[in-house]
């Protein structure tokens, strides 16, 4: 490995960004692994490397320098599955429109990274491969470590069209509400178990002084722009309007559903009691962490496996302070029962083939290794002599080596991180395994059911942007006003009326019908 740490020496730093594509590798129950090992090499050294093509998003970080077979990773990579790697990085903030001008252009890669694959322009113009004969016939550790529950997810009409990368776990939902408990002990409250008890929380963790600097500062729960990172409070009524769910016998838009009106009363409560970080729509990601980091914020919503990162970052801004960040059930809402959470979500990226690949088996060959013991410890870890060395069994980690290529391996990796049952007590300290190990606990009983994944982007919406969540002000403005009181909670009812005036009939009679057709049954 001394030549790939020479050459990894010039690369050039970046950060690691393990949130960008989040999942802990669990125990859920995987596909028949057809009695496979549990490595194996796509490597075969009697043939000439095969060149592959490929877009990946530069996950917002600088790209070394070079050609990619001069990025020690890749290279590495390319040697370890016979390949040479022709690898475009797209920038992250505008993949998919760049993703597009290429398609149009006829570039076309052998395979790319997709945020799911549901909206792909090429799936729906029938340009993706479907893979079942190749990943039978080359992919024994894609069958043995991917779960059934994300196989289905990309799966239509029997055809599987993209290799999934899933939550892992056990569960499929991955974000929870998290409390820090060493306020709740300040302040004399128990964990919350329903939306009241939820209220009363806040109220005292308000009024209390929690962090003891007797100023009244403490903000109890704390979200970000576009109602981001408070799925859960959406979630006590069984709705992520990010989602769509089913009611009354049509698949339809979350945001839609009467339960909104009542998380929205609720969060007009919050808002109104200063329950609610009165920012929470223009906190920026790094604006929302620099609170949660000061201690400034008791509760918030955020990914299972971080829980760990968040907890040391905290720690570390408050080194006098006992920090005990604990992940929390999703309170039950006031006069709802059924499912709570997030929305469940089998599959969090993807790999998807082109048609027009020459060389397919080479794409699910190269998967394949990624998903064996070797390649995992690769993604978790990095390569042996440069970021990590062996001591007996145990793997000893060296996070500071580590900053020039990690992205470079998450892009590609098709498991999930951070829960290798051999890696992570590389990354991590007991106490914080432990902490990870509690919020997995509780992820694995929640989950809202979500019945359009994998579907391909509905006529309704192009024609119609404003009817989708992340892209429509119209919603995001109905919901803001009516959270800040300059509307009545009852005007939902006149915004779900005016939305499905607005072309959201057409969007629900689509999506009822895909339902119907590719997954009811």
């Amino acid at each position: 490995m001394k030549s790939f740490k020479a050459a990894a020496q010039g690369a050039l730093a970046v950060t690691i960004v393990a949130s960008l594509l989040a999942g802990c590798a669990g125990k859920e129950e995987a596909a028949p692994a057809n009695d496979v090992q549990s490595d194996s090499s796509a490597t075969d050294d009697t043939t000439e490397p095969v060149t592959l093509k490929a877009y990946m998003t530069d996950v917002n970080q600088p790209i070394p320098p070079g050609d990619t077979m001069d990025i020690p990773t890749l290279a590495y990579l390319a040697e370890k599955t016979n390949t040479k790697l022709d690898v475009t990085f797209l920038a992250h903030g505008k993949y998919n429109e760049q993703l597009r001008l290429k398609m149009a252009a006829g570039e076309y890669p052998d395979f790319y990274w997709t945020g799911g694959f549901a909206n792909e322009e090429t799936l729906a113009n029938g340009m993706l491969l479907p893979l079942n004969d190749l990943i039978d016939e080359y992919g024994p550790n894609l069958k043995k470590t991917i779960p059934q529950t994300a196989w289905d997810a990309v799966t239509l009409k029997g055809q599987i069209m993209a290799i999934p990368r899933f939550p892992g776990g056990g569960t499929d939902t991955d974000r929870l509400i998290y409390m820090r408990k060493d306020y709740l002990d300040k302040v004399g409250a128990d964990i919350p178990t329903t939306s009241d008890e939820f209220l009363d929380v806040l109220r005292k963790l308000r009024d209390g002084d929690p962090d003891g600097n007797g100023k009244d500062d403490t903000i109890p729960f704390s979200g970000r722009q576009s109602f981001g990172w408070m799925e859960n409070l959406f979630g006590m009524w069984g709705i992520d309007p990010s989602a769509s769910t089913i009611y009354n016998d049509e698949v339809i838009p979350s945001y839609l559903h009467p339960n909104m009106k009542q998380a929205l009363a609720f969060l007009r409560t919050m808002y109104e009691e200063k329950l609610l970080d009165p920012e929470f729509l223009s906190n920026t990601g790094s604006i929302w962490t620099q609170k949660l980091n000061s201690g400034q914020v008791a509760s918030y919503n955020h990914t299972v496996e971080q829980v760990g990162d968040f907890q040391k970052a905290i720690q570390d801004a408050n080194p006098d302070v006992p920090v005990d960040i604990v992940a929390i059930p999703t309170p039950r809402g006031s006069g709802y029962e059924g499912p709570l959470g997030n929305r469940k979500n089998p599959i969090g990226v993807s790999m998807v083939v082109m048609k027009t690949s020459e060389h397919p088996e080479a794409v699910i060959k190269l998967l394949d290794w990624i998903a064996s013991e070797e390649g995992q410890i690769f993604v978790d870890l990095g390569m042996e002599g440069d970021t990590y060395t062996k001591n007996g069994e145990a793997y000893v980690y060296d996070a500071d080596a580590d900053q020039d290529t990690s992205h470079l391996r998450l892009v590609f990796a098709v498991t999930p991180l951070y829960y290798n049952e051999k890696t992570i007590p590389a990354r991590y300290a007991p106490e914080a395994i432990a902490r990870i190990d509690q919020a997995y606990a509780v992820a694995r009983n929640e989950g809202l059911p979500t019945p359009t994944i994998g579907m391909p982007q509905p006529a309704a919406l192009s024609e119609n942007p404003e009817l989708s969540w992340y892209s429509s002000s119209l919603i995001q403005e109905a919901m803001t006003k009516i959270v800040y009181g300059e509307l009545p909670v009852d005007y939902f009812d006149t915004f779900v009326e005016t939305i499905r005036q607005q072309g959201g009939d057409q969007l629900i009679r689509e999506m009822t019908d895909w339902y119907n057709e590719n997954k009811k049954g």
